[in-house]
């Protein structure tokens, strides 16, 4: 589990983006922060795999004493009016979506790897929930497309 979130954060270079922003924000402390799929949604709507965590935003999100930072958003503490952290199980382990609607009723959704920084904060009040990824019908079928391809590859390749 914890191999899982070192790879990405690796990836995402959160280490360096963290230590970045502080240097930028020294008046701030970052209480979490973690690599992130994100996406922005029209209403508050359900977690589900889909098209739009495909096309999504893909960047470190901080969690400070003043503010939720991912990329282009910027969302000061104070105009969130609701934030539920939702704990899933899925087939390459566990992880974790931040759900914050805003008082301007923007909704945000962040997908991270299981990560106790979230949790241990006390800057964000959260509302913990375990949940069940739903599956679109569009995941769905590039889930099945995907194993067919990789089936296809495994035959012509490995057996003969």
């Amino acid at each position: 589990m914890q191999l899982l979130k070192r790879i990405s954060d690796a990836i995402y270079g959160t280490v360096r983006i963290k230590q970045q922003f502080l240097n930028d924000h020294p008046d701030e402390t970052v209480l979490a922060s973690d690599a992130s799929k994100s996406v922005m949604t029209t209403s508050e709507q359900e977690v589900s795999r889909g098209l739009n965590w495909v096309t999504s935003q893909r960047a470190v999100v901080l969690l400070t004493n003043r503010r939720l930072v991912c990329e282009q958003w910027d969302i000061p503490l104070d105009h969130i009016k609701k934030a539920q952290l939702m704990k899933y199980i899925s087939v390459f382990g566990s992880g974790q979506v931040l759900k914050i609607t805003t008082v301007e009723n923007d909704n945000f959704q962040f997908g991270m790897q299981l990560n106790s920084e979230c949790t241990e904060q006390d800057a964000l009040p959260l509302f913990l929930e375990k949940a069940a990824l739903k599956s679109t019908i569009v995941s769905i079928v590039l889930r099945i497309v995907l194993l067919a391809i990789l089936a296809k590859w495994l035959v012509d390749n490995l057996f003969l």
